[in-house]
Protein backbone atom coordinates (compact mmCIF):
# COMPACT_ATOMS: atom_id res chain seq x y z
CA UNK A 1 0.00 0.00 0.00
CA UNK A 2 1.12 3.50 -0.80
CA UNK A 3 1.21 6.29 1.76
CA UNK A 4 -1.40 8.24 -0.20
CA UNK A 5 -3.71 5.42 -1.30
CA UNK A 6 -7.22 6.71 -1.95
CA UNK A 7 -6.23 10.36 -1.63
CA UNK A 8 -7.12 13.00 -4.21
CA UNK A 9 -4.55 15.75 -4.78
CA UNK A 10 -4.25 18.97 -6.74
CA UNK A 11 -0.71 20.05 -7.66
CA UNK A 12 -0.28 23.47 -9.27
CA UNK A 13 2.51 24.47 -11.63
CA UNK A 14 3.32 20.89 -12.51
CA UNK A 15 4.29 20.78 -16.17
CA UNK A 16 7.99 20.88 -15.25
CA UNK A 17 10.51 20.90 -12.42
CA UNK A 18 9.47 20.52 -8.80
CA UNK A 19 5.80 20.17 -9.71
CA UNK A 20 6.52 17.15 -11.88
CA UNK A 21 8.62 15.63 -9.12
CA UNK A 22 5.73 16.00 -6.68
CA UNK A 23 3.21 14.51 -9.10
CA UNK A 24 5.42 11.47 -9.75
CA UNK A 25 5.92 10.84 -6.05
CA UNK A 26 2.22 11.27 -5.26
CA UNK A 27 1.15 8.93 -8.04
CA UNK A 28 3.67 6.31 -6.98
CA UNK A 29 2.24 6.47 -3.45
CA UNK A 30 -1.28 5.79 -4.74
CA UNK A 31 -2.83 9.25 -5.00
CA UNK A 32 -5.16 10.37 -7.76
CA UNK A 33 -3.64 13.61 -9.01
CA UNK A 34 -5.04 16.56 -10.91
CA UNK A 35 -2.22 18.86 -11.96
CA UNK A 36 -2.18 22.14 -13.82
CA UNK A 37 0.02 24.46 -15.81
CA UNK A 38 -0.27 27.04 -18.56
CA UNK A 39 1.42 25.01 -21.31
CA UNK A 40 -1.11 22.60 -22.78
CA UNK A 41 1.32 20.62 -24.94
CA UNK A 42 3.69 19.93 -22.06
CA UNK A 43 0.84 19.14 -19.68
CA UNK A 44 -0.83 16.69 -22.02
CA UNK A 45 2.48 14.97 -22.76
CA UNK A 46 3.14 14.58 -19.02
CA UNK A 47 -0.38 13.27 -18.46
CA UNK A 48 0.19 10.61 -21.13
CA UNK A 49 3.51 9.64 -19.57
CA UNK A 50 1.85 9.18 -16.19
CA UNK A 51 -1.10 7.23 -17.56
CA UNK A 52 1.16 4.99 -19.61
CA UNK A 53 2.87 4.17 -16.31
CA UNK A 54 -0.49 3.12 -14.88
CA UNK A 55 -1.23 6.19 -12.78
CA UNK A 56 -4.51 8.09 -12.33
CA UNK A 57 -3.46 11.61 -13.32
CA UNK A 58 -5.26 14.40 -15.16
CA UNK A 59 -3.93 17.63 -16.63
CA UNK A 60 -6.01 20.81 -16.51
CA UNK A 61 -4.71 23.86 -18.34
CA UNK A 62 -4.88 26.77 -15.92
CA UNK A 63 -3.21 30.08 -15.18
CA UNK A 64 -3.11 30.31 -11.39
CA UNK A 65 -3.26 34.12 -11.53
CA UNK A 66 -6.69 33.85 -13.18
CA UNK A 67 -9.31 33.10 -10.55
CA UNK A 68 -11.73 31.70 -13.14
CA UNK A 69 -9.08 29.17 -14.17
CA UNK A 70 -8.52 28.23 -10.53
CA UNK A 71 -12.27 27.81 -10.00
CA UNK A 72 -12.34 25.50 -13.03
CA UNK A 73 -9.41 23.46 -11.70
CA UNK A 74 -11.13 22.80 -8.39
CA UNK A 75 -14.52 22.18 -9.99
CA UNK A 76 -13.01 19.63 -12.38
CA UNK A 77 -11.34 17.82 -9.49
CA UNK A 78 -14.48 17.61 -7.36
CA UNK A 79 -16.58 16.61 -10.36
CA UNK A 80 -14.18 13.79 -11.23
CA UNK A 81 -13.44 12.43 -7.74
CA UNK A 82 -16.03 13.88 -5.39
CA UNK A 83 -13.50 15.15 -2.86
CA UNK A 84 -10.14 16.81 -2.26
CA UNK A 85 -7.60 15.63 0.31
CA UNK A 86 -4.36 17.38 -0.65
CA UNK A 87 -3.39 20.70 -2.22
CA UNK A 88 0.17 21.47 -3.26
CA UNK A 89 0.66 25.15 -4.03
CA UNK A 90 3.71 25.09 -6.28
CA UNK A 91 3.10 27.43 -9.24
CA UNK A 92 5.67 30.19 -9.15
CA UNK A 93 8.24 32.30 -10.91
CA UNK A 94 11.71 33.57 -10.03
CA UNK A 95 12.82 36.99 -11.22
CA UNK A 96 15.79 39.32 -10.93
CA UNK A 97 14.86 43.00 -10.68
CA UNK A 98 16.87 45.85 -9.21
CA UNK A 99 14.67 48.04 -7.02
CA UNK A 100 15.77 51.30 -8.70
CA UNK A 101 14.50 50.20 -12.10
CA UNK A 102 11.71 47.83 -11.07
CA UNK A 103 8.32 48.36 -12.70
CA UNK A 104 6.06 47.78 -9.70
CA UNK A 105 3.00 46.71 -11.68
CA UNK A 106 4.73 44.50 -14.24
CA UNK A 107 7.53 43.16 -12.06
CA UNK A 108 6.74 43.16 -8.34
CA UNK A 109 2.95 42.77 -8.55
CA UNK A 110 3.20 40.05 -11.20
CA UNK A 111 5.47 37.97 -8.98
CA UNK A 112 3.24 38.44 -5.95
CA UNK A 113 0.15 37.52 -7.96
CA UNK A 114 1.55 34.10 -8.86
CA UNK A 115 3.80 33.32 -5.90
CA UNK A 116 1.46 34.49 -3.13
CA UNK A 117 -2.04 35.51 -4.21
CA UNK A 118 -2.60 32.25 -6.09
CA UNK A 119 -1.64 30.29 -2.96
CA UNK A 120 -4.14 32.23 -0.86
CA UNK A 121 -6.98 31.84 -3.34
CA UNK A 122 -6.32 28.14 -3.90
CA UNK A 123 -6.18 27.60 -0.15
CA UNK A 124 -9.54 29.31 0.23
CA UNK A 125 -11.10 26.91 -2.28
CA UNK A 126 -9.33 23.91 -0.78
CA UNK A 127 -10.66 24.63 2.71
CA UNK A 128 -14.21 24.64 1.35
CA UNK A 129 -13.60 21.30 -0.38
CA UNK A 130 -11.76 19.54 2.47
CA UNK A 131 -14.86 18.79 4.51
CA UNK A 132 -13.19 15.77 6.14
CA UNK A 133 -9.83 17.44 6.72
CA UNK A 134 -6.75 17.33 4.57
CA UNK A 135 -3.26 18.64 3.98
CA UNK A 136 -1.96 21.73 2.22
CA UNK A 137 1.69 21.92 1.16
CA UNK A 138 3.11 25.29 0.12
CA UNK A 139 6.31 25.31 -1.90
CA UNK A 140 8.27 28.31 -0.62
CA UNK A 141 12.04 28.77 -0.91
CA UNK A 142 15.18 29.46 1.07
CA UNK A 143 14.89 32.78 -0.77
CA UNK A 144 12.23 33.65 1.79
CA UNK A 145 14.67 33.14 4.66
CA UNK A 146 17.36 35.65 3.69
CA UNK A 147 18.26 38.42 1.29
CA UNK A 148 19.81 38.33 -2.16
CA UNK A 149 20.48 41.27 -4.54
CA UNK A 150 17.88 41.52 -7.28
CA UNK A 151 15.54 39.07 -5.57
CA UNK A 152 13.39 41.45 -3.53
CA UNK A 153 10.09 40.55 -5.21
CA UNK A 154 10.77 36.81 -5.19
CA UNK A 155 12.10 36.84 -1.63
CA UNK A 156 9.18 38.91 -0.38
CA UNK A 157 6.68 36.53 -1.97
CA UNK A 158 8.33 33.49 -0.40
CA UNK A 159 8.72 35.10 3.03
CA UNK A 160 5.03 35.97 2.90
CA UNK A 161 4.25 32.37 1.94
CA UNK A 162 6.02 31.16 5.08
CA UNK A 163 4.08 33.60 7.26
CA UNK A 164 0.84 32.57 5.55
CA UNK A 165 1.69 28.92 6.18
CA UNK A 166 2.18 29.50 9.90
CA UNK A 167 -1.08 31.40 10.22
CA UNK A 168 -3.02 28.81 8.26
CA UNK A 169 -1.48 26.01 10.29
CA UNK A 170 -2.99 27.52 13.42
CA UNK A 171 -6.25 28.67 11.85
CA UNK A 172 -7.14 25.45 10.05
CA UNK A 173 -6.01 22.91 12.65
CA UNK A 174 -9.48 22.76 14.26
CA UNK A 175 -10.87 21.77 10.85
CA UNK A 176 -8.44 18.86 10.60
CA UNK A 177 -6.43 20.56 7.86
CA UNK A 178 -2.65 20.64 8.23
CA UNK A 179 -0.64 23.31 6.43
CA UNK A 180 3.13 23.13 5.99
CA UNK A 181 5.79 24.57 3.71
CA UNK A 182 8.86 23.28 1.91
CA UNK A 183 11.85 25.58 1.40
CA UNK A 184 13.85 24.20 -1.53
CA UNK A 185 17.36 25.39 -2.25
CA UNK A 186 18.99 24.78 -5.62
CA UNK A 187 16.77 22.24 -7.36
CA UNK A 188 17.55 21.50 -11.01
CA UNK A 189 14.63 22.59 -13.21
CA UNK A 190 13.73 24.98 -16.00
CA UNK A 191 13.90 27.72 -13.37
CA UNK A 192 17.33 26.51 -12.23
CA UNK A 193 19.06 24.94 -15.27
CA UNK A 194 22.12 22.83 -14.49
CA UNK A 195 24.44 25.04 -16.53
CA UNK A 196 22.85 28.35 -15.53
CA UNK A 197 25.06 31.11 -14.16
CA UNK A 198 22.98 31.57 -11.00
CA UNK A 199 22.80 27.79 -10.50
CA UNK A 200 26.57 27.52 -10.67
CA UNK A 201 26.88 30.43 -8.22
CA UNK A 202 24.67 28.65 -5.68
CA UNK A 203 26.27 25.22 -6.14
CA UNK A 204 29.54 26.57 -4.77
CA UNK A 205 27.75 27.36 -1.51
CA UNK A 206 26.22 23.91 -0.91
CA UNK A 207 28.04 21.71 1.64
CA UNK A 208 26.72 18.53 0.00
CA UNK A 209 28.40 19.65 -3.22
CA UNK A 210 25.45 19.16 -5.54
CA UNK A 211 22.05 20.47 -6.48
CA UNK A 212 18.81 18.68 -5.71
CA UNK A 213 16.42 16.80 -7.98
CA UNK A 214 12.67 17.51 -8.20
CA UNK A 215 11.83 14.13 -6.68
CA UNK A 216 13.81 15.10 -3.59
CA UNK A 217 11.17 17.75 -3.02
CA UNK A 218 8.45 15.29 -4.00
CA UNK A 219 9.35 12.90 -1.19
CA UNK A 220 9.07 15.72 1.34
CA UNK A 221 5.70 16.68 -0.14
CA UNK A 222 4.60 13.06 0.39
CA UNK A 223 5.66 13.28 4.04
CA UNK A 224 3.63 16.45 4.62
CA UNK A 225 0.56 14.95 2.89
CA UNK A 226 0.68 11.56 4.60
CA UNK A 227 -0.08 10.27 8.08
CA UNK A 228 3.67 10.27 8.73
CA UNK A 229 3.27 13.98 9.58
CA UNK A 230 -0.07 13.68 11.39
CA UNK A 231 1.12 15.91 14.27
CA UNK A 232 2.94 18.46 12.11
CA UNK A 233 1.39 21.75 11.03
CA UNK A 234 2.29 25.41 10.60
CA UNK A 235 5.96 24.77 10.01
CA UNK A 236 8.55 24.52 7.25
CA UNK A 237 11.24 22.08 6.17
CA UNK A 238 14.40 23.33 4.47
CA UNK A 239 15.67 21.08 1.67
CA UNK A 240 18.87 22.69 0.43
CA UNK A 241 21.81 20.33 0.88
CA UNK A 242 22.97 22.31 3.89
CA UNK A 243 23.23 25.65 2.10
CA UNK A 244 21.60 27.59 4.95
CA UNK A 245 23.16 25.52 7.76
Amino acid sequence: MGKLDGKVAIVTGATSGIGQGVVWCYCEEGAKVVFCGRRREKGEAFEKELRDAGHDATFVQADMTNEQDVDMLFSATIEAYGKLDILVNNAGMMTNFQVETMDIANDFDRVMALNLHSYVYATQLAVKAMTDGGAIVNVASIGGLGGCPGMSSYGASKAATLSFTRSMGAELAPKGIRVNAICPGTIFSEMMPRDGEFTQYTLAKIPMGRGGEPREIGTVAVFFASDDSSYVTGTQLIVDGGMTA
